[in-house]
């Protein structure tokens, strides 16, 4: 496979393409320091085979991160069920798009364009001038063609360095 890393920005809300949510109800919940283990549970569940940089993790690294003034990691709830997050982190007069996805359960359903539309919204409602994020072709299939239908633009692309172990694999995460 041709392995590939992408870096996408959005500069204005005004190139934002947004989506709706195929359902009603889905609302958002900020999570701060004391609910670590849903932080937890759903940056792992979410990036399962896609991202592992946060496995070791302590319970205290994540109360002070979900504290910090700079990140804002908010759950997708539809009828008292988590469905997915995302997480921005502000740095100076951008805000990154940290981590971005659905549970396995509400994947493949529409959910995903109307999450990443209020997840940028949120970013410029954080103080951002430019949403930035970065994704490779190891993570969800659909992830690269939502953020472009949504408006982000490629600025730099490369190959990427540690790939994600095929299924199967004993490699080392990346």
């Amino acid at each position: 496979m041709n392995h590939r890393s992408y870096w996408l920005a959005l500069r204005s809300p005004a190139d934002l393409r947004p989506a709706s949510f195929p359902v009603g109800g889905v609302v958002l919940a900020q999570l701060r320091g004391p609910e670590h283990e849903r932080g937890l549970r759903l940056w792992t569940e979410v990036g399962r085979g896609f991202w592992a940089e946060r496995e070791a993790w302590s319970p205290a690294r994540w109360r002070t991160h979900l504290d910090a003034a700079s990140t804002r990691f908010a759950s997708a709830v539809l009828e008292l069920e988590d469905i997915g997050f995302f997480e921005l982190t502000r740095e100076g007069d951008a805000v990154k798009l940290e981590g971005f996805g659905l549970l396995p359960a509400w994947r493949g359903r529409g959910l995903g364009a109307g999450l990443l539309s209020v997840a940028t919204r949120e970013a410029f409602a954080f103080g951002a001038r430019r949403v930035w994020l970065h994704t490779a072709t190891d993570d969800h299939p659909h992830a690269l063609p939502n953020y472009i239908a949504r408006g982000y633009r490629v600025y730099r692309e490369e190959a990427l360095a540690r790939p994600m172990p095929e299924p199967g694999s004993s490699s080392s995460p990346r």
